[in-house]
């Protein structure tokens, strides 16, 4: 695909389209760590089911976008997402292979998330259903936020190289890590283009916060309790160890450092991650060199 040629600093240039083999990749993919394993594995279970809303939101929103720039970025977005929530659920796939059902938790989501991130209600007046629109643009927003603080604590980290953990896991985690660095900015700019309302902006971190992290540790738990290899509980202290030894980002720059920075009233989420990193790593991951080399033999434009 050619590249979409864009000057603003955190908006997305093209899909890039990697595949993954996970025939190689153990259960416990990082060595003898099964709570930083199912930590990370939860993101298999959120991701795919929120960036479908992901997109749903913005592709409505992209409606109001009068901006040439902000509508040119609108496309690669989606690309990149729809191509995120494939590629972690083919991994679902391989968990289901080594015994571990992950559908109970996924449908659980997925209800859950069709009434906070879905449509209105029919009932509502086309002013609410307009507000609703906004609400779920910063939700997304907030969310976007979390992708992207994630995705440069993946690239900048190195204890899960030091912990030797599976390369083709840990290129999945930075690849998606980069490209969600990379269009960091580009819902937050569609909700402030469309809208704009602080206090929308800030009542959506305060309630997307909890949910997130709610989620995301019940996944765990769900995970290490269906684990068929393993007689462990989800524990506190387990996560502290794990952001001592920087395998997982610590709960407190998750759980309050991050939303503080991002209910500043002047917050952009342009100067909370490095894109020239993100592309760096896209330029050496295997997955994506991998990818450049498949459009080149298939006569596609090289992805750069």
């Amino acid at each position: 695909m050619p590249e979409v040629q864009l000057h603003h600093d955190g908006h997305p240039r093209y899909r890039r389209m990697v595949r993954f083999d996970w025939s190689e990749t153990p259960l416990h993919w990082v060595p003898d760590d099964p709570f930083s394993t199912h930590m990370m594995n939860v993101l298999h279970l959120l991701l795919p089911e929120g960036e479908r809303h992901f997109i749903k939101a913005v592709l409505e929103a992209s409606s109001l976008v009068d901006d040439p720039e902000l509508e040119a970025a609108i496309k690669p977005f989606i690309q990149q997402e729809s191509w995120h929530a494939w590629a972690h659920q083919v991994v679902l796939d391989h968990l289901a292979e080594q015994g571990i059902d992950t559908k109970p938790y996924t449908s659980r989501l997925r209800k859950m998330l069709s009434v906070s991130l879905g449509d209105p209600p029919k009932w509502f007046t086309p002013g609410l259903k307009r507000w609703w629109l906004y609400r779920r643009l910063a939700d997304v927003a907030a969310l976007e936020h979390y992708t992207a603080m994630l995705g440069q604590w993946v690239l900048q980290n190195r204890g899960l190289d030091y912990a030797g953990t599976d390369p083709m896991m840990l290129d999945l985690l930075r690849w998606h890590g980069a490209e969600e660095v990379e269009h960091r900015s580009l819902v937050f700019d569609v909700y402030q283009h469309v809208c704009g309302n602080y206090f929308i902006r800030a009542f959506s971190m305060l309630m997307t916060t909890p949910l997130f992290y709610g989620w995301w540790i019940a996944g765990a738990k769900y995970l290490m309790a269906h684990d068929p290899t393993i007689d462990q509980k989800w524990r506190w202290r387990d996560w502290l160890r794990a952001a001592r030894e920087y395998k997982l980002p610590g709960p407190w720059q998750l759980m309050v450092t991050q939303p503080a920075r991002y209910m500043r009233p002047h917050h952009h989420p342009g100067p909370e991650a490095v894109t020239t990193m993100a592309v760096e790593y896209i330029k050496k991951s295997p997955a994506a060199k991998a990818a450049r080399e498949r459009a080149q033999l298939e006569g596609k434009a090289a992805v750069r």
